[in-house]
């Protein structure tokens, strides 16, 4: 099954990152416009169990993903799960670690292209460019939200 692992150095505490993960509106900061992507429904704080209902539009293609807190570690780590949507399988891991520059920010993707007609245009090596893409764009977001302050 493919994975996908990118990590970012974010300049504040781990307690700092982990409380902005835990907004699910901030979600929509960090990724990239193209994907029209907005929250229709989710806690103003995400906690163990917790489910998010997002809506993206992508190439004429719009998606319905519901995903769950399937683990969740103060300051640590936050796992989100697709139970609807798109993927076959997508389970997306940040992994919070203090570093001497702050927080050191691994995000894991396990996922699984979709079936069907979606998967003959989403496949595994299109789903990593796309991946990339919004990881250089997360990362970006993330130092203009993080800074220095």
């Amino acid at each position: 099954m493919p994975v996908f692992e990118r990590t970012t150095t974010i300049p504040r505490p781990p307690a700092e990152v982990f409380e902005f993960l835990c907004n699910p509106a901030n979600l929509i900061k960090v990724t990239p416009p193209d994907l029209n992507m907005r929250l229709v429904e989710g806690p103003k704080r995400l906690a163990l169990g917790a489910q998010i209902v997002l809506q993206t539009r992508r190439w004429g293609f719009a998606q319905r993903i519901v995903s769950k807190i399937t683990a969740f570690e103060t300051d640590r780590q936050i796992t989100d799960e697709q139970i609807e949507g798109p993927f076959k399988k997508w389970v997306h891991t940040h992994l919070l670690a203090e570093s001497g520059a702050g927080t050191c920010m691994t995000d894991r993707i396990d996922f699984e292209a979709p079936g069907g007609l979606l998967g003959l245009v989403f496949t595994q090596e299109a789903i990593e460019g796309e991946l990339e893409e919004m990881f250089q764009y997360r990362t970006e977001k993330f130092a203009e939200v993080f800074g220095n302050k």
